[in-house]
């Protein structure tokens, strides 16, 4: 396929230097007017910044330089309200909490009159108003012709990626009281938001994570963290045109857009073109200016999974949403100072074409409602030179999504889901009678007659949320080119295990009556709940791994079960014989035996034996499996798939399987296969590959390997049980239907607080003390080191080559042949480098130039 990377739109820089026009691609520059030679003379990097004196220096205030040392959160806060107090063109405010109730602190920067309470309302006003695609022509060029560009610049999402802060700061400082031309240009024609850290905790402890473990680069998908819920709560008032999320990376460069393939096909060509052609190219012309080596395709950073702060800004908000990374191998200064040339480049570019960008944002939305009333998706396109589309958008129509719960249980399933997409400026609708449509595709099945019960939820796609409303519903991603991230899978409906699926006709308006804001109520819970402990090998609350995480946000938030943590030292008699259940999610399998040792081992196998209930995954399931009290057999697979979605078939009715269904979506990411050592013990398996059931959302090759395999095994051990899962039924706390079998599992504990003091334990069969010595064997065979593998899928020709390119970087590498393929892949804990954007980033241009043309990259 070729090196995967894509030509920077060719550039003619202006005589200011700092401004790269587009041409006639979207982002044009607008008109000019008045004295061109004067407007032609100012530029980022021309022009001489001259301050008013009215808003302290940093060194002033701080009594340092920013970007000269990393400043603390506190330090941040104080600059920020030094900056309000001192400027009557910022105004400043706490958009919500961290789940440790730290502030989340922003500014909003513009004219003197743009900042006061009733223009900054009348702005949110405009923009709702522009949002509207059946908004009248003249009162929409009304609107555009006063409203400020709304552009955002925010940073240190990663805790440890700190430099961006600084950087958004510095910029705040200079717009706040610079008189100059550049500064000028910016406050009259843009609001320019500010977030320097959208995860103080995460800052303060210097963990990329916030309190909970959370990647919350990857939670606005979900928004289960207040944090994440704050920012867009802020973003839906003050509506990005442009969201500039400021990262960190290894090595010493830099990267901003044209991103790598592939790019999700919702993305607007509108909101790319404005990306590369109008931000990237006027990046890209600061950055040569200033002698600065950068990356754009070359770096792996994709536009594709709908979670991202590039993403979601750019297909739910119709903007550029733009990722920069800055190399943190580089001195702290030069670091800061990259950030803040990126920043006040893009804002810059996109005050300078104010006009052009309101004026097209409106048409963005008009265009996505013409595109759901016609019931037409966007095709997959490519944007790297020598890639070619390996999957295209099936030409279907898909004129709405029907969802329902399905079970009375998953009522709440549903209004969660149903609340995410109103707050996201989604309609729904309910039936008001049944509707029979004739080409109903239920998820993953084919097209039939189908009548639609009085209450089914109806969701439109002509609506302006339409490329939304097929990010956060659809059946699949249709990869385009096989270059993955992260996942390649996530349809909200599917994690959530609803009933529904899309039609290509229309649903007459007199069926349909809207839909009142859905309230999610709490978690039915029984009135005696097990005691629950978590094993985790961390000590600080904000070290945990991030399934620990992700399972104690949603024991603590969203089940609201009490819980406790448990390390590995503290894992005796006396502490498990407090414990009803006891939970491993994802760890280091063979870490974590070391850590609880062997006194630890035969305590926990007596608790379990006297009717403790042990409920394990990935890691945790290794582990029950190494120490003899899980029969379940794990082997590494041979296929690829890189976060997709596959259908398990639940077994039975039994109060591990209560309200779930007959089905349920897996998240599987290339997970070890389970099998059970008892066939009876299967509570959820993947259907055969070559069934009607079987069904995939998202990439995978060779993975029909997963076919008849188990995804939950519950046995009996003496009085206690063991329950097992292959991959994690909690993962990032978003895939809610096999959540709900993890629920199951908590509250199905018998408990060794309700048994009786002379239950005796059940003896064991001498088969199943074999099946139990298989499956440690099997565990301790396992390559799998507690994370994802960096992968490459090649030809078996090209395995000798792709090999030697892993190992030219002192890698540790591994090879699974499948047929004619096979893949190539590195154990997390064996890298060479920690940090994948590293050399891993490079990874495509390697293999190109060993002559190997992968079929698929996966990077962690």
């Amino acid at each position: 396929m070729g090196r995967i990377r894509i030509g920077v739109a060719t550039m003619a820089l202006l005589a200011g230097g700092g401004v790269v026009a587009a041409g006639t691609t979207p982002g044009a520059a607008d008109p000019p007017s008045g004295d061109a030679a004067r407007k032609a003379a100012c530029g980022v990097l021309t022009t001489t910044p001259r301050y008013a004196g009215d808003v302290p220096s940093p060194q002033e205030s701080l009594g340092f330089e920013l970007g000269s040392h990393q400043t603390t959160v506190r330090q941040l806060y104080k600059y920020m309200n030094v900056i309000d107090r001192s400027s009557d063109k910022v105004v400043s405010g706490t958009a919500g909490r961290t789940a440790t109730g730290t502030p989340l602190k922003y500014a909003l920067l513009s004219t003197k009159g743009n900042v006061k309470p009733a223009r900054l309302r009348k702005i949110a006003s405009d923009a709702a108003k522009l949002r509207d695609p059946s908004l009248p022509r003249g009162q929409a060029k009304a609107i555009q012709k006063r409203m400020p560009a709304i552009l955002w610049l925010t940073g240190n999402v990663h805790g440890d990626e700190a430099a961006a802060g600084d950087a958004g700061l510095q910029i705040m400082y200079e717009l706040a009281d610079r008189t100059d031309c550049v500064a000028k240009r910016i406050t009259d024609n843009a609001l320019v938001g500010f977030i320097p850290s959208q995860n103080p905790d995460g800052r303060t402890a210097d963990t990329r994570e916030n309190s909970y473990a959370f990647d919350m680069n990857r939670d606005w998908f979900s928004q289960t963290q207040p944090e994440t819920n704050a920012k867009l709560d802020l973003l839906r008032k003050y509506p990005p045109q442009l969201f500039i999320d400021e990262h960190g990376m290894g090595g010493d460069g830099y990267f901003f857009p044209p991103n790598t393939d592939p790019t999700y096909h919702e993305t607007s060509s509108q909101s790319v073109g404005w990306i590369n052609n109008l931000y990237g190219a006027a990046n890209a012309a600061s950055f040569t200016a200033e002698g600065l080596d950068f990356e754009t395709y070359e770096s792996g950073y994709d536009l594709f999974f709908q979670g991202y702060g590039d993403s979601v800004p750019t297909t739910q908000f119709g903007a550029a949403g733009m990722t920069f990374e800055v190399g943190q191998d580089a001195a702290y200064p030069d670091q800061t100072y990259k950030h803040y040339l990126s920043g006040i480049s893009s804002l810059y570019a996109g005050a300078t074409h104010r006009k052009s960008i309101v004026t097209d944002w409106h048409k963005g939305y008009v265009q996505a409602e013409r595109q759901g009333r016609q019931c037409r998706l966007e095709p997959n396109e490519v944007y790297n030179p020598g890639n070619t589309v390996q999957q295209p958008v099936p030409s279907m129509r898909v004129c709405g999504y029907f969802l329902s719960s399905g079970t009375v249980a998953k009522k709440r399933d549903l209004a969660v889901v149903v609340q995410r997409l109103q707050d996201a400026g989604v309609k729904v609708y309910r039936l008001t009678k049944p509707v029979h449509v004739s080409d109903f595709t239920e998820y993953g099945r084919t097209p039939d007659d189908a009548t639609m019960q009085r209450g089914t939820y109806w969701i439109p796609m002509d609506q302006a949320e339409k490329h939304w409303v097929q990010a956060m519903l659809n059946e699949n991603t249709y990869v385009p080119f096989p270059y993955f991230y992260d996942v390649s899978g996530w349809s909200m409906a599917l994690l959530s295990n609803l009933e529904g699926g899309y039609t290509g006709t229309k649903v007459q308006q007199s069926a349909l009556a809207p839909l009142p804001r859905q309230k999610v109520g709490p978690m039915p819970l029984p009135q005696k709940l097990p005691e629950v402990g978590v094993l985790s090998r961390d000590s600080s609350p904000f070290r945990p791994s991030q399934s620990a995480g992700w399972l104690r946000w949603r024991l603590d938030r969203d089940w609201e079960v009490p819980n406790v943590d448990v390390r590995p030292s503290q894992v005796s008699e006396s502490t498990l014989s407090g414990l009803d259940t006891l939970i491993v999610p994802d760890t280091d399998a063979e870490r974590m035996a070391d850590l609880i040792g062997a006194e630890g081992a035969d305590a926990l196998r007596t608790w379990v034996d006297q009717g403790g209930h042990l409920i394990g995954w990935q890691g945790g399931t290794e582990l029950a499996a190494q120490l003899g009290l899980s029969t379940a057999v794990l082997t590494e697979p041979t296929g690829q798939a890189p976060g997709t979605l596959f259908r398990t078939n639940v077994s039975g009715n039994s109060p591990l399987t209560k309200g779930v269904g007959s089905d349920d979506w897996v998240m599987y990411d290339s997970d070890p296969l389970m099998a059970a050592g008892d066939p009876a013990d299967v509570v959820a398996a993947y259907p055969a590959a070559d069934s009607d059931d079987w069904y995939v959302s998202g990439y995978q090759e060779g993975a029909e390997e997963l076919g008849e395999t188990a995804f939950e095994v519950s046995e009996p051990v003496g009085s206690g049980d063991v329950t097992v899962f292959a991959s994690d039924p909690n993962f990032r706390a978003f895939s809610d239907g096999t959540a709900r079998l993890l629920y199951n599992a908590i509250l199905t504990s018998r408990g060794t607080q309700a048994r009786q003091a002379d239950l005796a334990p059940r003896a064991e069969s001498n088969a199943r003390a074999a099946d139990v010595e298989r499956a440690r064997g099997a565990a301790s065979r396992l390559d799998r080191v507690y994370d994802p593998a960096v992968a490459v899928r090649v030809a078996d020709a090209d395995v000798a080559a792709a090999t030697d390119v892993l190992r030219g970087h002192g890698a540790d590498v591994r090879v699974a042949r499948s047929g004619d393929t096979a893949t190539v892949y590195v154990p997390a804990g064996r890298r060479a480098s920690a940090d994948p954007a590293g050399w891993v980033r490079d990874l495509p241009a390697a293999l190109e130039d060993a002559g190997v043309e992968p079929l698929s990259i996966d990077t962690p």
